[in-house]
């Protein structure tokens, strides 16, 4: 396969991260940093959005981890594939 297309995939693997990167700040500035400890039904209802938007921010944590994971690999071994190519072409 041409290093070329190996280059556009991790491109867009990188555009998702950022994406991801960029949705996880979103939730984390949108959320409520106070703690609500009332027993009314306003408090539970932000309680529980609170419980939701963490549960969010976790997902997106592991993800966004195991995703950087990915691209820098993908990324060394495009490195690889390249300067083995390179290495073929040079002794033909």
């Amino acid at each position: 396969m041409n290093v070329i297309v190996h280059l556009i995939i991790c491109g867009l693997l990188v555009l998702v991260l950022v994406a991801s990167f960029l949705y996880r700040k979103f939730i984390d500035d949108h959320d409520d940093h106070n703690i609500h400890l009332g027993a009314n039904a306003i408090d539970l209802r932000v309680i529980d959005t609170q419980v939701q938007h963490t549960r969010r921010i976790e997902v997106l944590g592991k993800l966004n981890k195991y995703l950087t994971i990915v691209v820098i690999l993908y990324l060394i071994a495009i490195a690889g594939i390249a300067s083995y190519s390179a290495w073929t072409a040079a002794n033909l």
